[in-house]
């Protein structure tokens, strides 16, 4: 239980093993078409410890701070 709190606090976790970069996409629905179109917002990564998300820059390869 103590280690969950503290996971939860970000004080344990170094947040060394992450993901795979992912894209955040939104759906974009117009009046006239039948399928929406799906348009990039951002990349994240996702932490595998503790589930954290952090901003990913996909041009220089690297998490965002």
């Amino acid at each position: 239980m103590v280690e969950r709190i503290l996971q939860l606090l970000s004080v344990k976790c170094a947040h060394r093993r992450t993901s795979n970069p992912f894209t955040a996409s939104t759906a974009a629905a117009s009046a006239t078409a039948q399928w929406e179109s799906v348009t990039a917002a951002s990349h994240y990564v996702v932490c595998l410890e503790c589930g954290k998300k952090f901003t990913y820059d996909w041009s220089e390869m690297r998490i965002v701070r």
